[in-house]
């Protein structure tokens, strides 16, 4: 089946922090091919996350590279890449391969190294599935989208509809939040978590 085997992700999340050291282990992997807007960031965002940076962090201290790969504009995924001194690619024209290609050639790394992660079927997974690279589809950031997005998001809900009907279509793996301890002022001087 056609659907099954180009638009399919191998996994789906609900954060991109989900991917953590221990995933990329379980799965051998070494570099993350990752999308922008509504990946990492929101679509309309020009600065970076708190959360965003301690992720990338952790991932680079544990020797993993990271990359992005955006159909955005030069402009627009320059300046947001350089904030966080990551390598990109921008105007990559997902779902071509070509982005991806240029991006691990940058890392001198190989497609069996890698996962590509992005918010959008018909580009990330669909570039991940022709380029037989392990796809990982991430619940968007943001609940608005580019024009051009929203166009794109009416044909994968229809594709995403038919594969979860068959279902072949992966359940999201939630992020489970760690409750932290906070002291609360009142009568008995309790914690609430």
């Amino acid at each position: 089946m056609i659907l099954r085997r180009y638009f399919l992700p191998d996994d789906f999340i609900e954060k991109y922090e989900f991917i953590d050291v221990e995933y990329m282990n379980m799965h051998n992997k070494k570099v993350i091919i990752s999308d922008l807007d509504n990946t990492l960031i929101s679509w309309d965002s020009k600065k970076d996350t708190k959360e965003l940076n301690r992720w990338l962090k952790r991932m680079r201290r544990a020797g993993f590279d990271i990359i992005v790969v955006s159909n955005n504009t030069e402009e627009r995924v320059e300046e947001f890449c350089k904030q966080l001194n990551l390598q990109y690619v921008a105007g990559a024209k997902k779902p071509f391969t070509t982005g991806f290609k240029k991006a691990l050639h940058k890392l001198n790394r190989k497609p069996e190294e890698a996962i590509i992660l992005g918010d959008q079927v018909l580009t990330d997974i669909l570039g991940a599935k022709s380029f037989g690279v392990m796809s990982v589809l991430v619940k968007p950031i943001s609940k608005t989208d580019a024009f051009k997005t929203r166009i794109n998001r009416f044909f994968e809900g229809i594709i995403i509809t038919i594969l979860k009907r068959k279902k072949v279509f992966p359940q999201m793996k939630v992020l489970k939040y760690k409750l932290t301890k906070k002291k609360v002022k009142g009568s008995n001087g309790g914690y609430i978590g």
